[in-house]
């Protein structure tokens, strides 16, 4: 394999972490969370689906790999990237880990010539700050759903 396949599943590999990993093991620790954490998720992924509908901002013409046919902004990989460090800011364990797992895969997005630096920035910030906003209303959000 060449070194921009090896780079190309790298930064698909975050939607396996956060799409089924992460939920895997909240299901098994703790539920509650896990009602946050697929809030999160579906928040991030509804927020980042109508900005590239809406704005419609064309990809590089540099790539290195087949061009997806969405629009550019803000990336989806560097949201789905930093949702997890963003989720689980609170445990200072993770923190490192997680962000640079997160970093790392945005990077390659640029790397990769599928993205413009705006396009990452934006999606990264986006992915790392809606789990911050719904942990700050977590108990709001348990009450509403009537879960104890």
């Amino acid at each position: 394999m060449t070194p921009i396949e090896y780079l190309t599943i790298f930064s698909d590999s975050i939607i396996y972490l956060s799409t089924l990993f992460i939920p895997f093991y909240l299901w098994g620790n703790d539920r509650k969370k896990l009602i946050l954490y697929i809030l999160c998720l579906t928040f991030t992924l509804m927020v980042v689906y109508f900005l590239k509908i809406g704005l419609a901002f064309p990809r590089p013409s540099f790539a290195l790999v087949p061009i997806p046919p969405t629009s550019s902004f803000p990336s989806m990989h560097a949201s789905l990237g930093l949702l997890p460090a963003g989720f689980f800011f609170h445990l200072k364990k993770y923190r490192i880990t997680l962000a640079a797992y997160g970093i790392l895969i945005a990077y390659s997005r640029v790397l990769l010539g599928v993205h413009y630096w705006p396009d990452i920035l934006a999606g990264a910030l986006l992915g790392f700050a809606i789990p911050l906003i719904i942990f700050r209303y977590q108990k709001q959000i348990y009450r509403f759903i009537q879960f104890k």
